[in-house]
Protein backbone atom coordinates (compact mmCIF):
# COMPACT_ATOMS: atom_id res chain seq x y z
CA UNK A 1 0.00 0.00 0.00
CA UNK A 2 1.33 3.43 -0.93
CA UNK A 3 1.83 5.49 2.24
CA UNK A 4 0.21 8.86 2.75
CA UNK A 5 3.57 10.26 3.84
CA UNK A 6 7.00 9.01 2.78
CA UNK A 7 9.87 10.27 4.95
CA UNK A 8 13.33 9.68 3.51
CA UNK A 9 16.72 10.19 5.03
CA UNK A 10 19.02 11.92 2.56
CA UNK A 11 22.66 10.81 2.89
CA UNK A 12 22.85 7.07 2.43
CA UNK A 13 19.27 6.76 1.15
CA UNK A 14 18.88 9.24 -1.70
CA UNK A 15 22.41 10.59 -2.05
CA UNK A 16 25.93 9.20 -2.02
CA UNK A 17 28.18 12.14 -1.21
CA UNK A 18 31.19 10.20 0.05
CA UNK A 19 33.79 12.17 -1.93
CA UNK A 20 32.34 15.46 -0.72
CA UNK A 21 32.22 14.33 2.92
CA UNK A 22 35.85 13.31 2.68
CA UNK A 23 37.13 16.51 1.09
CA UNK A 24 35.08 18.71 3.43
CA UNK A 25 36.46 16.73 6.37
CA UNK A 26 40.03 17.18 5.13
CA UNK A 27 39.66 20.94 4.84
CA UNK A 28 37.86 21.17 8.18
CA UNK A 29 40.73 19.24 9.77
CA UNK A 30 43.21 21.69 8.22
CA UNK A 31 41.45 24.61 9.95
CA UNK A 32 40.65 23.05 13.32
CA UNK A 33 44.05 21.37 13.72
CA UNK A 34 45.93 24.02 11.79
CA UNK A 35 49.36 23.14 13.19
CA UNK A 36 49.22 19.66 11.65
CA UNK A 37 49.37 18.48 8.03
CA UNK A 38 46.10 17.98 6.18
CA UNK A 39 45.19 14.26 6.19
CA UNK A 40 46.28 12.54 2.99
CA UNK A 41 43.92 11.93 0.08
CA UNK A 42 44.69 8.20 0.22
CA UNK A 43 42.67 7.88 3.43
CA UNK A 44 39.47 7.93 1.35
CA UNK A 45 39.05 4.14 1.24
CA UNK A 46 39.36 3.79 5.02
CA UNK A 47 37.05 6.78 5.55
CA UNK A 48 34.40 5.26 3.26
CA UNK A 49 34.61 1.89 5.00
CA UNK A 50 34.17 3.51 8.42
CA UNK A 51 31.49 6.06 7.45
CA UNK A 52 28.72 3.86 8.95
CA UNK A 53 29.81 4.79 12.48
CA UNK A 54 28.91 8.46 11.92
CA UNK A 55 25.69 9.91 13.27
CA UNK A 56 26.25 13.69 12.90
CA UNK A 57 28.29 15.63 10.37
CA UNK A 58 30.72 17.08 12.93
CA UNK A 59 31.99 13.56 13.63
CA UNK A 60 33.40 13.14 10.11
CA UNK A 61 36.54 15.27 10.61
CA UNK A 62 37.03 13.47 13.94
CA UNK A 63 36.81 10.12 12.16
CA UNK A 64 39.34 11.29 9.59
CA UNK A 65 41.65 12.45 12.37
CA UNK A 66 41.37 9.05 14.06
CA UNK A 67 42.28 7.33 10.78
CA UNK A 68 45.18 9.71 10.10
CA UNK A 69 46.53 9.08 13.59
CA UNK A 70 46.60 5.35 13.00
CA UNK A 71 43.60 4.14 15.00
CA UNK A 72 42.77 0.60 13.94
CA UNK A 73 39.72 0.02 11.76
CA UNK A 74 38.41 -2.70 14.09
CA UNK A 75 38.79 -0.39 17.08
CA UNK A 76 36.77 2.34 15.39
CA UNK A 77 34.04 -0.04 14.22
CA UNK A 78 33.79 -1.73 17.59
CA UNK A 79 33.96 1.33 19.82
CA UNK A 80 33.47 4.53 17.88
CA UNK A 81 32.01 6.52 20.78
CA UNK A 82 35.06 5.82 22.93
CA UNK A 83 37.49 6.61 20.09
CA UNK A 84 35.57 9.79 19.25
CA UNK A 85 35.70 10.97 22.86
CA UNK A 86 39.44 10.32 23.06
CA UNK A 87 40.14 12.25 19.85
CA UNK A 88 38.02 15.19 21.03
CA UNK A 89 39.64 15.12 24.47
CA UNK A 90 43.05 15.65 22.85
CA UNK A 91 41.95 19.17 21.89
CA UNK A 92 42.60 21.86 20.94
CA UNK A 93 40.36 23.31 23.61
CA UNK A 94 37.71 21.74 25.85
CA UNK A 95 35.45 19.06 24.39
CA UNK A 96 32.11 20.90 24.04
CA UNK A 97 33.78 23.99 22.56
CA UNK A 98 35.79 21.85 20.16
CA UNK A 99 32.70 19.97 18.99
CA UNK A 100 30.96 23.29 18.32
CA UNK A 101 34.03 24.58 16.47
CA UNK A 102 34.23 21.46 14.29
CA UNK A 103 30.52 21.65 13.43
CA UNK A 104 30.62 25.33 12.53
CA UNK A 105 33.83 24.92 10.55
CA UNK A 106 32.45 21.92 8.66
CA UNK A 107 29.39 23.90 7.51
CA UNK A 108 31.51 26.99 6.75
CA UNK A 109 33.88 24.97 4.56
CA UNK A 110 30.87 23.72 2.61
CA UNK A 111 29.36 27.17 2.20
CA UNK A 112 32.64 28.65 1.03
CA UNK A 113 33.13 25.79 -1.42
CA UNK A 114 29.62 26.27 -2.82
CA UNK A 115 30.16 30.03 -3.15
CA UNK A 116 33.45 29.41 -4.96
CA UNK A 117 32.52 26.41 -7.13
CA UNK A 118 28.90 25.30 -6.77
CA UNK A 119 29.02 23.06 -9.84
CA UNK A 120 32.14 21.29 -8.63
CA UNK A 121 30.62 20.74 -5.19
CA UNK A 122 27.38 19.40 -6.64
CA UNK A 123 29.25 17.04 -8.96
CA UNK A 124 30.58 15.13 -5.94
CA UNK A 125 27.06 13.97 -5.03
CA UNK A 126 25.51 11.02 -6.84
CA UNK A 127 21.98 9.63 -6.59
CA UNK A 128 21.46 5.99 -5.77
CA UNK A 129 20.00 4.56 -8.96
CA UNK A 130 18.32 6.48 -11.77
CA UNK A 131 16.92 9.92 -11.06
CA UNK A 132 13.75 9.04 -12.98
CA UNK A 133 13.13 6.27 -10.44
CA UNK A 134 13.63 8.65 -7.53
CA UNK A 135 11.35 11.26 -9.10
CA UNK A 136 8.64 8.66 -9.65
CA UNK A 137 9.02 7.31 -6.11
CA UNK A 138 8.58 10.66 -4.37
CA UNK A 139 5.53 11.41 -6.53
CA UNK A 140 3.66 8.30 -5.31
CA UNK A 141 2.51 9.40 -1.82
CA UNK A 142 0.48 12.49 -1.00
CA UNK A 143 3.55 13.91 0.75
CA UNK A 144 7.20 12.97 0.37
CA UNK A 145 9.71 14.69 2.63
CA UNK A 146 13.40 14.55 3.41
CA UNK A 147 14.29 14.16 7.09
CA UNK A 148 18.04 14.53 7.55
CA UNK A 149 20.71 15.52 10.04
CA UNK A 150 22.36 17.46 7.21
CA UNK A 151 21.76 21.19 6.94
CA UNK A 152 18.58 21.50 4.90
CA UNK A 153 20.10 24.12 2.62
CA UNK A 154 22.71 21.66 1.34
CA UNK A 155 20.18 18.91 0.65
CA UNK A 156 17.94 21.38 -1.19
CA UNK A 157 20.80 22.44 -3.49
CA UNK A 158 21.44 18.85 -4.50
CA UNK A 159 17.76 18.01 -4.98
CA UNK A 160 17.28 21.14 -7.10
CA UNK A 161 20.24 20.10 -9.25
CA UNK A 162 18.59 16.70 -9.73
CA UNK A 163 15.15 18.24 -10.32
CA UNK A 164 13.64 16.09 -7.56
CA UNK A 165 10.62 17.83 -6.02
CA UNK A 166 9.37 17.04 -2.52
CA UNK A 167 6.82 18.55 -0.18
CA UNK A 168 9.50 19.53 2.34
CA UNK A 169 13.14 19.18 3.35
CA UNK A 170 13.65 19.05 7.11
CA UNK A 171 17.33 19.40 7.98
CA UNK A 172 19.13 19.30 11.30
CA UNK A 173 17.75 22.77 12.03
CA UNK A 174 14.24 21.22 12.27
CA UNK A 175 14.74 19.11 15.40
CA UNK A 176 17.07 17.28 17.73
CA UNK A 177 15.91 13.80 16.76
CA UNK A 178 14.00 12.39 13.82
CA UNK A 179 11.23 11.17 16.13
CA UNK A 180 10.29 14.83 16.47
CA UNK A 181 10.11 15.16 12.69
CA UNK A 182 7.89 12.10 12.42
CA UNK A 183 5.56 13.37 15.13
CA UNK A 184 5.31 16.73 13.39
CA UNK A 185 4.39 15.05 10.09
CA UNK A 186 1.73 12.96 11.81
CA UNK A 187 0.25 15.91 13.73
CA UNK A 188 0.01 18.08 10.61
CA UNK A 189 -1.72 15.28 8.70
CA UNK A 190 -4.21 14.65 11.52
CA UNK A 191 -5.00 18.37 11.69
CA UNK A 192 -5.66 18.48 7.94
CA UNK A 193 -7.40 15.13 7.42
CA UNK A 194 -8.81 14.07 10.79
CA UNK A 195 -7.00 10.73 10.89
CA UNK A 196 -3.50 9.36 11.37
CA UNK A 197 -1.54 8.92 8.16
CA UNK A 198 0.06 5.80 6.81
CA UNK A 199 3.68 6.88 7.25
CA UNK A 200 6.79 5.09 5.95
CA UNK A 201 10.29 6.11 7.08
CA UNK A 202 13.43 5.01 5.22
CA UNK A 203 16.74 5.44 7.06
CA UNK A 204 20.20 3.93 6.67
CA UNK A 205 21.19 4.18 10.34
CA UNK A 206 19.90 1.23 12.35
CA UNK A 207 20.22 3.03 15.68
CA UNK A 208 17.86 5.77 14.51
CA UNK A 209 15.19 3.23 13.59
CA UNK A 210 15.70 1.36 16.85
CA UNK A 211 15.17 4.60 18.73
CA UNK A 212 11.86 5.12 16.94
CA UNK A 213 10.72 1.68 18.14
CA UNK A 214 11.07 2.82 21.77
CA UNK A 215 8.26 5.38 21.33
CA UNK A 216 4.79 3.76 21.54
CA UNK A 217 3.14 6.73 19.84
CA UNK A 218 5.12 5.87 16.69
CA UNK A 219 4.21 2.16 16.64
CA UNK A 220 2.23 2.54 13.41
CA UNK A 221 5.14 4.05 11.43
CA UNK A 222 6.54 1.59 8.88
CA UNK A 223 10.32 1.49 9.36
CA UNK A 224 12.76 0.53 6.62
CA UNK A 225 16.55 0.14 6.77
CA UNK A 226 18.20 1.09 3.46
CA UNK A 227 20.51 -1.87 2.79
CA UNK A 228 22.54 0.15 0.26
CA UNK A 229 23.31 2.98 2.69
CA UNK A 230 26.04 3.72 5.22
CA UNK A 231 25.57 0.68 7.41
CA UNK A 232 27.34 -2.58 8.13
CA UNK A 233 26.57 -6.22 7.42
CA UNK A 234 25.94 -6.67 11.15
CA UNK A 235 23.40 -3.82 11.16
CA UNK A 236 21.59 -5.32 8.18
CA UNK A 237 21.46 -8.73 9.85
CA UNK A 238 20.03 -7.16 13.00
CA UNK A 239 17.37 -5.34 10.98
CA UNK A 240 16.44 -8.51 9.12
CA UNK A 241 15.80 -10.25 12.44
CA UNK A 242 13.80 -7.39 13.95
CA UNK A 243 10.03 -7.77 13.48
CA UNK A 244 9.55 -4.01 13.68
CA UNK A 245 12.14 -3.02 11.04
CA UNK A 246 12.07 -4.11 7.41
CA UNK A 247 15.25 -4.49 5.37
CA UNK A 248 14.88 -2.73 2.03
CA UNK A 249 17.11 -3.35 -0.99
CA UNK A 250 17.90 -0.67 -3.55
CA UNK A 251 16.06 -2.64 -6.23
CA UNK A 252 12.93 -2.77 -4.05
CA UNK A 253 13.27 0.91 -3.24
CA UNK A 254 13.49 1.87 -6.91
CA UNK A 255 10.45 -0.22 -7.89
CA UNK A 256 8.09 1.84 -5.74
CA UNK A 257 6.44 1.73 -2.34
CA UNK A 258 3.63 -0.67 -3.39
CA UNK A 259 6.29 -3.39 -3.82
CA UNK A 260 8.15 -2.84 -0.60
CA UNK A 261 8.21 -5.68 1.95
Amino acid sequence: MVPDILALDFDGVCCDGMREYFETSRHTHARVWAAEPMPAADHLAAFAALRPVIHSGWEMPVLLRAIARGRARAEILGGWERVREQVVADGPGPGPALIELIGHTFDRVRREWIARDAAGWLDLHAPYGALDDLRRLVAEPARAVIVTTKEGEFARLILDRWDVRLADVQGKEAGEHKCLNLRGLIDAWVAAHGRRPRLAFVEDRLETLQHVTTHPDLDDVALFLAAWGYNTEAARATAAADPRIRLLTLEQFRRGTARWP
